[in-house]
């Protein structure tokens, strides 16, 4: 009887760990099970699972359930040590996507009144209380130098230009070829300066602005393009959708009502000059919570770093195995295209989408872009019902030996993926930008 019941217990603990996945997954139904193909890979397939052990404990020979039992709770606490060695790894590289400072990054901090921490334009609005489009900071702290990340090398950091983004300031003396529109990956998060996407493509010869703060999606994108396009009228204008997080981005951007009035085409994106009082404010605020320090009690608060840690999230998407939340419907994105083209024509400018793919479709041995290809569909094929251009970085990132050199550990370009991103965005319109230079032993292709 004692070896009865010891096996029914050893199998009770991997099975009840299974079920912990279909029980979430139908308490989130929408994100979760409202689709096949997740339905089975969070429900199906982990009820199942827990329902064998529970059967092997209840009903096989106390031999074999204590055999099942213990060989799955052993691989349970494996994957559990597995995903704890990653996370301990996960834990220092978010502290520095936060700007953790040691005591001699914080000194320096400190004694650089010119210095800002890393933000969002989401929080500059909230704290300077923005509820008009026109009267909302759409840009950072010109001439401000702003903490990228922190890493054991130091601060990460760039100077603003004049109007509170990462390029030279000189940059606007003449015309502009491209503007680049998006989040972190077009700020150029923990890349020294000259690393990032923008500077890759000044350094092939076009005359590139970056318009990328951290945390934008496509809404807020949109607002910038309608106040800074005018002004600086490039040629080209090209909106960096990143799937890892712009679609969720717009589904929060799309509750904000004064953002939401982008939308309308007669919407009032407002002036900079008449933003400066919210500016000097917001600035004043981030200032004063500049030296608050970062602890992991922030991870816990600002993550979902226990959450992925008891779904083994890294052990998963290490293997591959990792699936992406439903991707629902969000006809505004299409809307979104079509004035930004609109706003990008009305100068005789062009415009474009790149499509920037998330790691974890390349990691593990069993990575697939079936799972990851719900939201790509939808937004590529937004921008074809647009007439817009795009250019899908993900065939080509697919395509190199080793796609994860494409990324840096904070899951966001590395160097070589800043210089290869650029690279193909040469390949497909350097020859047709004048003033552009072709790259050493780059093919060109008119399209």
């Amino acid at each position: 009887m004692k070896k009865r019941h010891f096996g029914l217990a050893v199998c009770v603990l991997p099975a009840l760990y299974l079920l912990l996945s279909p029980v979430y997954a139908l308490l989130n139904y929408d994100l979760f099970a409202a689709e096949a193909p997740h339905f089975v890979r969070y429900v199906v397939i982990p009820g199942l699972l827990a329902a064998c052990f529970l059967v092997l404990g209840l009903f096989a020979r106390p031999n074999l359930s204590i055999l099942a039992g213990v060989c799955g709770s052993s691989i349970l606490l494996g994957l559990f040590l597995f995903e704890a060695m990653h996370t301990v790894t996960a834990v220092s590289v978010r502290l520095g996507m936060f700007g953790q400072l040691s005591e001699a990054q914080a000194e320096t901090l400190r004694r650089n009144d010119n210095m800002v921490p890393g933000f969002t334009l989401r929080y500059l609005n909230r704290v300077s209380g923005t509820d008009e489009l026109p009267e909302a900071l759409l840009s950072g702290f010109p001439a401000a130098e702003v903490v990228l990340c922190t890493s054991g090398d130091g601060v990460v950091s760039y100077t603003a230009d004049r109007y509170g983004f990462n390029n030279p300031d000189d940059l606007y003396d003449d015309p502009l070829d491209l503007m680049l529109l998006g989040d972190s990956f077009v700020e150029g998060f923990c890349l020294p300066p000259g690393d990032d996407l923008a500077s890759q493509l000044r350094a092939g010869g076009i005359r590139t602005a970056s318009i990328g703060i951290r945390g934008n999606g496509p809404l807020t994108e949109l607002a910038a393009l309608g106040r800074f396009g005018e002004i600086l009228r490039p040629r080209r204008v090209m909106m960096v959708f990143f799937e890892g997080n712009d679609w969720e981005n717009l589904e929060r951007e799309l509750a904000v009502p004064w953002l939401r009035t982008a939308l309308s085409p007669d919407a009032d994106f407002g002036l900079q000059s008449a933003v400066q009082n919210a500016m000097r404010q917001a600035r004043s605020i981030l200032t004063e919570h500049r030296n608050a320090a970062v602890t992991s009690v922030d991870l816990l608060t600002r993550t979902a770093l226990f959450r992925n840690f008891v779904a083994l999230q890294q052990t998963l998407t290490r293997l591959g195995l990792v699936y992406p939340k439903i991707t629902p419907s969000n006809p505004e994105f299409r809307r979104i295209l079509h004035r930004a083209k609109q706003l990008t024509e009305s100068w005789g400018g062009s415009f474009t989408l790149v499509y920037v793919p998330r790691i974890d479709r390349f990691m593990g041995p069993f990575s697939s872009d079936r799972p990851f290809d719900p939201l790509r569909i939808k937004v590529l094929g937004a921008a074809a019902a647009e007439g817009i251009e795009v250019i899908d970085l993900n065939p080509a990132i697919r395509a190199q030996a080793d796609p994860l050199l494409m990324y840096a550990p904070d899951a966001h370009f590395s160097r070589t993926g800043a210089e290869f991103a650029a690279s193909e965005i040469l390949r497909r319109v350097g020859a047709a930008t004048p003033g552009s230079r072709q790259l050493p032993g780059q093919v060109v292709e008119n399209e």
